[in-house]
Protein backbone atom coordinates (compact mmCIF):
# COMPACT_ATOMS: atom_id res chain seq x y z
CA UNK A 1 0.00 0.00 0.00
CA UNK A 2 0.88 3.52 -0.74
CA UNK A 3 2.28 5.88 2.34
CA UNK A 4 1.39 9.03 0.73
CA UNK A 5 -2.49 8.61 1.75
CA UNK A 6 -3.57 9.90 -2.16
CA UNK A 7 -6.54 8.69 -3.47
CA UNK A 8 -6.50 8.85 -7.73
CA UNK A 9 -9.84 10.01 -8.94
CA UNK A 10 -9.57 8.72 -12.94
CA UNK A 11 -13.40 9.14 -15.39
CA UNK A 12 -13.56 6.54 -18.27
CA UNK A 13 -15.70 7.01 -21.51
CA UNK A 14 -14.66 4.11 -23.91
CA UNK A 15 -11.13 4.40 -22.90
CA UNK A 16 -8.18 2.27 -24.50
CA UNK A 17 -7.92 -0.84 -22.58
CA UNK A 18 -4.08 -1.65 -23.17
CA UNK A 19 -3.95 2.10 -22.07
CA UNK A 20 -5.69 1.72 -18.89
CA UNK A 21 -3.52 -1.27 -17.52
CA UNK A 22 -0.72 0.64 -18.16
CA UNK A 23 -2.16 3.18 -16.07
CA UNK A 24 -3.11 0.92 -13.39
CA UNK A 25 0.26 -0.58 -13.02
CA UNK A 26 1.97 2.80 -13.00
CA UNK A 27 -0.74 3.79 -9.98
CA UNK A 28 -1.16 0.85 -7.81
CA UNK A 29 2.43 1.37 -5.72
CA UNK A 30 1.86 5.61 -5.39
CA UNK A 31 -1.75 5.70 -3.92
CA UNK A 32 -3.77 4.10 -1.49
CA UNK A 33 -6.86 4.00 -3.77
CA UNK A 34 -7.94 3.76 -7.56
CA UNK A 35 -11.16 5.15 -7.98
CA UNK A 36 -12.69 4.97 -11.41
CA UNK A 37 -15.66 6.21 -12.29
CA UNK A 38 -17.62 5.04 -15.60
CA UNK A 39 -19.45 7.37 -17.34
CA UNK A 40 -21.35 4.52 -19.33
CA UNK A 41 -18.35 3.48 -21.75
CA UNK A 42 -19.14 0.70 -24.00
CA UNK A 43 -16.47 -1.19 -23.50
CA UNK A 44 -17.62 -1.33 -19.62
CA UNK A 45 -16.94 -5.12 -19.73
CA UNK A 46 -13.71 -5.04 -19.95
CA UNK A 47 -12.69 -2.22 -17.77
CA UNK A 48 -14.48 -4.11 -15.15
CA UNK A 49 -12.40 -7.67 -16.42
CA UNK A 50 -8.99 -5.33 -16.21
CA UNK A 51 -9.81 -3.97 -12.05
CA UNK A 52 -10.79 -7.50 -11.28
CA UNK A 53 -7.01 -8.52 -12.74
CA UNK A 54 -5.38 -6.18 -10.53
CA UNK A 55 -7.63 -5.28 -7.58
CA UNK A 56 -6.34 -8.10 -4.87
CA UNK A 57 -5.69 -5.73 -2.34
CA UNK A 58 -9.16 -4.30 -3.03
CA UNK A 59 -8.22 -1.17 -3.18
CA UNK A 60 -9.05 -0.06 -6.68
CA UNK A 61 -13.09 0.93 -6.73
CA UNK A 62 -15.31 1.27 -9.98
CA UNK A 63 -18.28 3.28 -9.81
CA UNK A 64 -20.56 3.19 -12.80
CA UNK A 65 -22.85 5.85 -13.74
CA UNK A 66 -25.58 4.45 -16.15
CA UNK A 67 -25.62 8.06 -18.12
CA UNK A 68 -22.76 10.10 -19.03
CA UNK A 69 -23.36 13.53 -17.22
CA UNK A 70 -20.33 14.97 -17.94
CA UNK A 71 -16.66 14.90 -16.64
CA UNK A 72 -17.32 17.00 -13.46
CA UNK A 73 -20.38 15.84 -12.17
CA UNK A 74 -18.31 12.27 -12.69
CA UNK A 75 -14.84 13.76 -11.21
CA UNK A 76 -17.39 15.03 -8.28
CA UNK A 77 -18.56 11.93 -7.40
CA UNK A 78 -15.05 10.16 -7.57
CA UNK A 79 -13.98 12.79 -5.17
CA UNK A 80 -16.77 12.61 -2.65
CA UNK A 81 -16.08 8.94 -2.58
CA UNK A 82 -12.71 9.28 -1.75
CA UNK A 83 -13.52 12.37 1.16
CA UNK A 84 -14.89 9.06 2.94
CA UNK A 85 -11.64 7.15 3.08
CA UNK A 86 -8.39 7.80 4.87
CA UNK A 87 -6.82 9.47 2.31
CA UNK A 88 -5.80 13.58 2.54
CA UNK A 89 -5.32 13.97 -1.13
CA UNK A 90 -6.63 13.68 -4.43
CA UNK A 91 -5.26 13.06 -7.46
CA UNK A 92 -6.84 13.79 -10.73
CA UNK A 93 -6.42 11.81 -13.99
CA UNK A 94 -7.64 11.26 -17.45
CA UNK A 95 -8.55 7.45 -18.40
CA UNK A 96 -5.28 7.66 -21.02
CA UNK A 97 -3.06 9.58 -18.13
CA UNK A 98 0.44 6.73 -17.72
CA UNK A 99 2.85 8.43 -14.88
CA UNK A 100 5.81 7.63 -13.87
CA UNK A 101 6.68 5.47 -10.81
CA UNK A 102 7.51 8.29 -8.65
CA UNK A 103 5.14 11.03 -9.58
CA UNK A 104 3.69 11.00 -6.64
CA UNK A 105 6.54 11.09 -4.49
CA UNK A 106 7.92 14.82 -6.36
CA UNK A 107 4.65 16.26 -6.29
CA UNK A 108 4.03 15.82 -2.64
CA UNK A 109 7.92 16.95 -2.11
CA UNK A 110 7.75 20.02 -3.46
CA UNK A 111 4.64 20.94 -2.46
CA UNK A 112 5.91 20.29 1.21
CA UNK A 113 9.09 22.97 0.11
CA UNK A 114 6.71 25.26 -1.21
CA UNK A 115 4.34 25.06 2.02
CA UNK A 116 7.51 25.10 3.91
CA UNK A 117 8.35 28.34 2.14
CA UNK A 118 4.89 29.63 3.43
CA UNK A 119 3.01 29.60 0.28
CA UNK A 120 -0.98 28.45 0.50
CA UNK A 121 -1.31 26.04 -2.38
CA UNK A 122 -4.35 24.89 -3.98
CA UNK A 123 -3.17 22.60 -6.51
CA UNK A 124 0.16 21.04 -7.60
CA UNK A 125 0.73 19.52 -11.08
CA UNK A 126 3.23 18.20 -13.33
CA UNK A 127 5.09 19.38 -16.38
CA UNK A 128 3.19 17.83 -20.10
CA UNK A 129 4.77 17.24 -22.73
CA UNK A 130 3.09 16.06 -26.04
CA UNK A 131 4.20 12.21 -26.40
CA UNK A 132 4.47 12.36 -30.53
CA UNK A 133 6.50 15.41 -31.14
CA UNK A 134 8.16 15.33 -27.42
CA UNK A 135 7.18 19.34 -27.09
CA UNK A 136 7.28 20.49 -23.48
CA UNK A 137 4.07 22.63 -22.91
CA UNK A 138 4.60 25.57 -21.80
CA UNK A 139 3.36 26.82 -18.17
CA UNK A 140 0.50 29.11 -18.31
CA UNK A 141 0.54 32.94 -16.35
CA UNK A 142 -1.34 35.54 -17.06
CA UNK A 143 -0.43 39.22 -17.14
CA UNK A 144 -3.37 40.63 -17.82
CA UNK A 145 -5.49 39.59 -21.43
CA UNK A 146 -1.29 38.61 -22.13
CA UNK A 147 0.38 35.05 -21.71
CA UNK A 148 3.79 34.49 -19.89
CA UNK A 149 4.53 31.48 -21.42
CA UNK A 150 6.92 30.10 -19.29
CA UNK A 151 9.51 27.30 -20.17
CA UNK A 152 12.52 27.15 -17.48
CA UNK A 153 11.92 24.56 -14.88
CA UNK A 154 14.46 24.79 -12.63
CA UNK A 155 12.12 25.19 -9.24
CA UNK A 156 8.34 24.64 -8.52
CA UNK A 157 6.85 27.43 -10.61
CA UNK A 158 3.22 29.58 -10.21
CA UNK A 159 0.87 29.44 -12.77
CA UNK A 160 -2.85 30.87 -13.21
CA UNK A 161 -3.70 27.72 -14.26
CA UNK A 162 -3.01 23.76 -14.27
CA UNK A 163 -4.56 20.83 -16.02
CA UNK A 164 -6.60 18.84 -14.29
CA UNK A 165 -5.04 15.44 -15.32
CA UNK A 166 -1.66 15.27 -12.62
CA UNK A 167 -3.17 17.38 -10.02
CA UNK A 168 -2.79 17.23 -6.38
CA UNK A 169 -5.13 18.97 -4.47
CA UNK A 170 -5.44 18.33 -0.75
CA UNK A 171 -9.16 17.59 0.31
CA UNK A 172 -9.74 20.15 2.77
CA UNK A 173 -8.89 22.45 -0.14
CA UNK A 174 -11.91 21.47 -1.91
CA UNK A 175 -13.91 22.02 1.19
CA UNK A 176 -13.26 25.47 1.55
CA UNK A 177 -13.22 26.44 -2.65
CA UNK A 178 -16.02 23.81 -3.77
CA UNK A 179 -16.18 21.12 -5.98
CA UNK A 180 -15.40 21.19 -10.10
CA UNK A 181 -18.15 23.10 -12.15
CA UNK A 182 -20.47 20.06 -13.24
CA UNK A 183 -22.64 22.93 -15.66
CA UNK A 184 -19.79 23.07 -17.99
CA UNK A 185 -19.77 19.01 -18.69
CA UNK A 186 -16.47 19.38 -20.64
CA UNK A 187 -13.74 22.05 -21.16
CA UNK A 188 -12.46 25.02 -19.14
CA UNK A 189 -13.23 23.07 -15.99
CA UNK A 190 -9.73 23.05 -14.54
CA UNK A 191 -9.74 26.70 -15.70
CA UNK A 192 -12.43 27.63 -13.52
CA UNK A 193 -11.60 25.88 -10.53
CA UNK A 194 -8.17 26.81 -10.28
CA UNK A 195 -9.12 30.94 -10.91
CA UNK A 196 -11.60 29.91 -8.39
CA UNK A 197 -9.25 28.87 -5.95
CA UNK A 198 -7.24 31.96 -6.47
CA UNK A 199 -10.48 33.82 -4.99
CA UNK A 200 -9.83 32.08 -1.93
CA UNK A 201 -5.88 32.77 -1.81
CA UNK A 202 -4.86 29.90 -3.19
CA UNK A 203 -1.80 29.32 -5.12
CA UNK A 204 -1.13 27.09 -8.26
CA UNK A 205 2.01 25.63 -9.03
CA UNK A 206 3.94 23.25 -11.68
CA UNK A 207 6.35 20.99 -10.25
CA UNK A 208 9.41 20.56 -12.64
CA UNK A 209 9.91 17.07 -11.31
CA UNK A 210 7.23 15.35 -11.91
CA UNK A 211 6.56 14.93 -15.57
CA UNK A 212 3.43 13.42 -17.81
CA UNK A 213 2.36 12.59 -21.60
CA UNK A 214 -0.74 14.67 -22.47
CA UNK A 215 -2.00 15.32 -25.90
CA UNK A 216 -4.09 18.52 -26.35
CA UNK A 217 -6.49 18.32 -29.28
CA UNK A 218 -7.29 15.21 -31.71
CA UNK A 219 -4.15 17.57 -33.68
CA UNK A 220 -2.08 20.31 -33.69
CA UNK A 221 -1.65 23.14 -36.51
CA UNK A 222 1.02 25.88 -36.72
CA UNK A 223 -0.58 29.00 -38.05
CA UNK A 224 1.91 32.14 -38.19
CA UNK A 225 4.68 30.24 -36.31
CA UNK A 226 2.28 29.69 -33.64
CA UNK A 227 0.47 26.17 -32.43
CA UNK A 228 -3.10 25.54 -32.32
CA UNK A 229 -4.88 22.80 -30.92
CA UNK A 230 -7.46 21.10 -33.08
CA UNK A 231 -10.84 19.59 -31.55
CA UNK A 232 -13.75 17.99 -33.27
CA UNK A 233 -16.61 20.17 -33.82
CA UNK A 234 -18.67 19.09 -30.85
CA UNK A 235 -15.29 19.94 -28.74
CA UNK A 236 -15.53 23.29 -30.51
CA UNK A 237 -19.12 23.98 -29.34
CA UNK A 238 -18.10 23.17 -25.76
CA UNK A 239 -15.26 25.05 -26.17
CA UNK A 240 -16.93 28.32 -27.53
CA UNK A 241 -19.78 27.86 -25.29
CA UNK A 242 -17.91 26.95 -21.75
CA UNK A 243 -15.76 29.85 -22.93
CA UNK A 244 -18.67 32.47 -23.13
CA UNK A 245 -19.45 31.13 -19.74
CA UNK A 246 -16.35 32.00 -17.83
CA UNK A 247 -16.43 35.86 -19.86
CA UNK A 248 -19.78 36.23 -18.23
CA UNK A 249 -18.29 34.92 -14.37
CA UNK A 250 -17.93 37.73 -11.85
CA UNK A 251 -14.51 36.17 -10.31
CA UNK A 252 -12.68 35.84 -13.84
CA UNK A 253 -9.98 38.79 -14.56
CA UNK A 254 -10.87 40.67 -16.77
CA UNK A 255 -7.94 40.60 -18.72
CA UNK A 256 -8.83 36.75 -19.04
CA UNK A 257 -12.01 37.51 -20.42
CA UNK A 258 -10.51 40.22 -23.34
CA UNK A 259 -7.68 37.15 -24.17
CA UNK A 260 -11.29 34.80 -24.86
CA UNK A 261 -13.36 36.63 -26.46
CA UNK A 262 -10.69 37.73 -29.00
CA UNK A 263 -9.03 34.31 -29.37
CA UNK A 264 -12.16 32.08 -29.72
CA UNK A 265 -12.86 34.05 -32.78
CA UNK A 266 -9.49 34.08 -34.00
CA UNK A 267 -9.14 30.24 -33.32
CA UNK A 268 -12.82 30.25 -35.16
CA UNK A 269 -11.93 31.23 -38.40
CA UNK A 270 -8.79 29.34 -38.64
CA UNK A 271 -10.58 26.28 -38.26
CA UNK A 272 -13.05 27.09 -41.04
CA UNK A 273 -11.13 27.95 -43.34
CA UNK A 274 -7.97 25.15 -42.66
CA UNK A 275 -11.04 22.40 -41.86
CA UNK A 276 -13.30 20.64 -44.14
CA UNK A 277 -16.59 20.17 -41.92
CA UNK A 278 -16.41 23.75 -42.23
CA UNK A 279 -20.66 23.97 -41.83
CA UNK A 280 -20.35 21.62 -39.35
CA UNK A 281 -17.89 24.09 -37.43
CA UNK A 282 -20.05 27.22 -38.23
CA UNK A 283 -23.19 25.67 -36.81
CA UNK A 284 -21.68 24.06 -33.65
CA UNK A 285 -20.00 27.75 -33.15
CA UNK A 286 -23.47 29.37 -33.35
CA UNK A 287 -25.14 27.47 -31.05
CA UNK A 288 -22.07 27.21 -28.08
CA UNK A 289 -22.44 31.17 -29.03
CA UNK A 290 -26.30 30.84 -28.10
CA UNK A 291 -26.41 28.57 -25.47
CA UNK A 292 -23.78 30.67 -23.78
CA UNK A 293 -25.50 33.69 -24.21
CA UNK A 294 -28.64 32.16 -22.77
CA UNK A 295 -27.37 30.08 -20.13
CA UNK A 296 -28.05 26.44 -21.53
CA UNK A 297 -25.00 24.25 -20.08
CA UNK A 298 -24.72 20.72 -19.52
CA UNK A 299 -24.50 17.74 -22.21
CA UNK A 300 -24.59 19.43 -25.92
CA UNK A 301 -27.65 18.14 -27.34
CA UNK A 302 -26.88 18.96 -31.18
CA UNK A 303 -26.22 16.58 -33.94
CA UNK A 304 -25.25 18.22 -37.07
CA UNK A 305 -22.94 16.11 -38.56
Amino acid sequence: MSKFNISGVIVTYNPNIVILERQIISLLNQVDYIIYVDNNSSNIFFIEELIHKYNQNKKIILIKNLTNYGLGFAQNIGIKYASKLNVNDILILDHDSVINFDFCKYLLIDRQNLINEGKIIGAIGPIYFDEHTQEIYPITKFKGPFIERIKIYENPIEATFIIASGSLVDLKVYNTVGLLNEDLFIDYIDVEWCLRAKKFGYKIYVSPNAKMKHSIGDKRLSVFGRTISIHNPIRRYYLTRNSIYMIRLSSIPLGYKMREFSLNIIRFFVLFFTQKEKLVYFKYFIAGIYDGLTGKFGKCTYNFS
